[in-house]
């Protein structure tokens, strides 16, 4: 096992050594440069969303660039400048409301114009009073800032709901008395282009202002949902809005943003031509650097891989010392685990091979042993059902009319556990749980027993004592120790109204209420000196009756189908079923 040793870690050694330092050099080069195309293409992500979105103003403006061009609008009248702002609004949808303003921001009269089906008077008079705010600097057309619209249905005057965010245009004029043309311009086909942008799965697009407003927003189609409203709050300040102290031209970047302890992003940012907002392409940096941690990891599944053909060349030349040593290992941890009887097959004639031929003496010899313990064992445990079956048979000596009845509900409660899906075991201790259940009665008199009138109440206390005296007629027997419960408290009601301890629902033993099942079903379907026997179909109706008050509903429907399947093979009355207690095994 030394030279094993040796050998394998020097071909390690060798391998990991040279290909580590070569793995090292090539992660420490290629990383830089991976990032590095990654933030240019996050950029160039949110370079062509901020054109395609400013792209939509543009084609806006110079569409009433070219009508109004056209146009004489001071040597119009005002039917015709009617008509214009008309045409105006027909030509471009995006257009909500529109219309002719002084150089104070008041509205001119009957110059105005909008969609009727979507516009109430209330919001013309919020237009209205927001072009009052509007201020001309050294651009002939400026923006407001965005605001949203959520107004119910009005289905009185058919007016359907609204819900979007929009933003007043306004373009100067100074000539023929008019100021400015003033517009609100919708901006819900944004978020149909930015829902167009492709990106990775977890990524994201948001269009903000400079105070951090989100105009539009593209969320991931899955993975993580970023929190938008903190994440424009926290690029307002550094991306959206330049440096006061130093005012330049808007510029775009890249730079990772740390939303919480959990989550660090890569946002890239990029301004719009007009109005003054910023497009920010947004993905998780983890997901953003996949392609640097590929790499990392395909170095590192090289020299994995290297390393496990180092230690299989080490293997393979140390397996011919190892190799009977581990097969003594095996056979010995087989017959530690009960496989008496295993042979080796080590064909090396030396001291290793002598002592394989030693142990395969010793697991024949070790496999008869077993095998004699195995029938002394089941000998044992007939007896153990033969006595306990006499037991079953002295109680149902006492009364006539029940005889039998032990070996009964012992068949039935196997065939329940068998449907229910018990295993071996469990079913052993149902069959022994069975045939003693009523063994309590041993120390009932026989004048109560076989009483064919009503029972009064203090010789209804003393029949209910069968259970827990029953419990404690087998407490001496330590093998019976599981079986103590079934026979205690197999005449619990899965209500709580059952006996000796009231106990409700699971807190019963399973084995308990299959017994009471099956006790209840020969009950009814026996004759007894206070009710007739049933047949098969009659017994359905009692069980479902109690179904879910004494008999758990599960157990009540499994036998119900048992029934039912002997019903359908001709059985309406009820027959003995297969002999279970003669069958142990």
């Amino acid at each position: 096992m030394k030279l094993f040793r040796v050998i394998t870690l020097a071909l390690v050694l060798l391998t990991s050594v040279p290909l580590g330092v070569i793995g090292y050099i090539l992660i420490n080069s290629s990383a830089d440069s991976i990032k590095t195309l990654t933030w240019e293409l996050q950029q160039e992500r949110a370079d062509n969303a901020a054109q395609a979105s400013s792209a939509f103003f543009e084609n806006t403006i110079g569409d009433l660039d070219l009508l109004l061009s056209n146009f004489s609008v001071a040597s119009m009248n005002l039917q015709q400048r009617q008509e214009l702002l008309s045409l105006i609004l027909q030509k471009r949808p995006e257009l909500n409301i529109i219309a002719f303003y002084d150089v104070d921001g008041k509205s001119l009269p009957k110059l105005l114009a909008f969609d009727s089906n979507h516009i109430l008077p209330s919001e013309l008079s919020d237009h209205q009073t927001r072009a009052k705010g509007i201020r001309f600097t050294d651009e002939s057309i400026t923006f407001s800032a965005p605001y949203t619209i959520k107004r119910p249905a009005r289905p009185a005057v058919s007016i359907a709901a609204r819900n979007e965010t929009a933003v007043f245009m306004a373009i100067e004029f100074n000539t023929g008395g008019i100021g400015f043309l003033g517009m609100e311009l919708s901006l819900s086909s944004l978020q149909l282009r930015l829902d167009r942008v492709p990106g990775g799965d977890n990524s994201d697009m948001m269009l903000i202002t400079d105070a951090g407003f989100i105009i539009a927003h593209k969320k991931g189609q899955t993975g993580t949902k970023f929190a938008a409203d903190r994440l424009a709050s926290l690029l307002a300040d550094t991306v959206a809005r330049p440096d006061p102290a130093h005012p330049g031209p808007r510029v775009s970047g890249a730079r990772p943003v740390r939303m919480d302890e959990n989550l660090e992003v890569l946002a890239a940012y990029s301004p719009l031509a007009r109005p003054a907002w910023t497009m920010v392409s947004i993905e998780p940096l983890a997901q953003a650097y996949a392609a640097s941690q590929k790499m990392t990891w395909q170095v590192v599944t090289v020299v994995l891989i290297s390393l496990c053909v180092a230690i299989f060349l080490g293997v393979l030349f140390a397996f011919g010392i190892t190799r009977p040593i581990r097969k003594l290992v095996s056979g010995a941890l087989a017959i530690a685990r009960g496989k008496f009887g295993t042979s080796l097959e080590i064909q090396t004639r030396n001291e290793i091979g002598e002592l394989a031929h030693t142990f395969n003496y010793m697991s024949r010899r070790l496999l008869e042993y077993d095998q004699t313990n195995t029938e002394l064992m089941a000998s044992l445990e007939r007896g153990y059902l033969e006595t306990i079956r006499a037991l079953a048979n002295s109680i149902d000596a006492k009364d006539p009319y029940t005889r039998g009845h032990s070996t009964r509900v012992t068949n039935v409660a196997i065939a329940l556990g068998k449907e229910l899906g018990l295993d071996d075991e469990e079913i052993m201790l149902l069959r022994y749980g069975g045939i003693l259940h009523d063994i309590g009665k041993i120390g009932i008199q026989e004048t109560i027993l076989t009483k064919t009138t009503q029972l009064n109440p203090e010789e209804r206390e003393i029949i209910k004592s069968h259970s827990s005296m029953g419990e404690k007629i087998i407490e001496p027997i330590d093998f019976l120790a599981p079986v103590r419960t079934l026979v205690r408290h197999h005449h619990e009601w899965f209500d709580g109204s059952g006996y000796p301890d009231g106990l409700k629902g699971e807190e019963i033993p399973l084995g308990a209420r299959i017994i009471n099942a099956a006790d209840t079903y020969d009950a009814v379907t026996s004759e007894r000196p206070y009710q007739k026997a049933v047949d098969n179909p009659a017994a359905i109706k009692i069980l479902k009756k109690l179904r879910g008050r004494q008999i758990d509903a599960r157990i009540c429907d499994t036998l119900i189908a048992i029934i039912e399947q002997r019903i359908a093979e001709g059985q309406i009355i009820p027959t003995d079923w297969e002999d279970e207690i003669t069958h142990p095994t």
